[in-house]
């Protein structure tokens, strides 16, 4: 799908966690990191689906040496085009055309720059190898919104001061990242149901019906 091109989303650069009831399996307890969001529709990447691919594998495949842990595995960035890769790390200086997402992440759409690495990847720094992506039609996201199937968790605010830290997305366990991501807004995803007017902006606690 083509790049929305009418100026950033609040959603940019920030979360959406699905709420238990949103009946597609791809999205099940998801975390998605939001890259795109306008008039010609919606992209982000799912951050908490490991798929069985050891990143050394992945970069074998490239052909490229990986200096990382050797279990860590690749994830599955949605069910949108499943071989493309992505990759979301927190330094720029090896691809200068990549693309910050917000302070401290940084997204390269392209294999040439690792291919490039002589030293191989992972090795310093945060790195995450994605498969995939999530993608949303025109006025499809919003209408999912208003039905209450999405939380706006922030990952960056106005003062800089709250929110989810850029760490938190390469260090949090995938296992742990829809929870922690409710948390961090107050939320306890125990009580959480989807409930249509209730999905806000990131700056209004409120983005789905509480259980009582």
């Amino acid at each position: 799908m083509e790049e929305p091109d009418d100026g950033p989303s609040a959603l940019e650069g920030n979360l959406l966690c699905a709420v238990p009831q949103l009946a597609d399996p791809n999205f099940r307890r998801s975390v998605v990191l939001m890259l795109d969001h306008g008039s010609a529709g919606a992209l982000g990447l799912v951050l908490n689906q490991p798929v069985p691919h050891t990143m050394a594998d992945v970069a074998q495949s490239l052909g490229v040496a990986w200096k990382g842990p050797p279990d860590a595995l690749a994830r599955s960035g949605g069910p949108v085009e499943p071989m493309r890769g992505w990759v979301l790390h927190d330094d720029a200086s090896w691809d200068p055309d990549a693309r910050t997402v917000l302070p401290g992440v940084f997204l390269t759409t392209s294999m040439a720059p690792m291919q490039r690495c002589e030293d191989g990847i992972g090795g310093a720094g945060r790195f995450l190898f994605l498969l995939g992506y999530a993608g949303w039609g025109p006025g499809q996201l919003e209408g999912e919104m208003a039905q209450g199937s999405w939380v706006v968790v922030p990952l960056r605010a106005a003062d800089g001061a709250t929110g989810l830290s850029a760490e938190w997305i390469f260090d949090a366990d995938p296992a742990d990242m829809w929870d922690e991501a409710l948390a961090s807004i107050g939320v306890d995803p125990a009580r959480l149901v989807g409930h249509a007017g209730f999905a806000t902006l990131p700056g209004r606690r409120r983005s789905a019906k509480l259980l009582h």
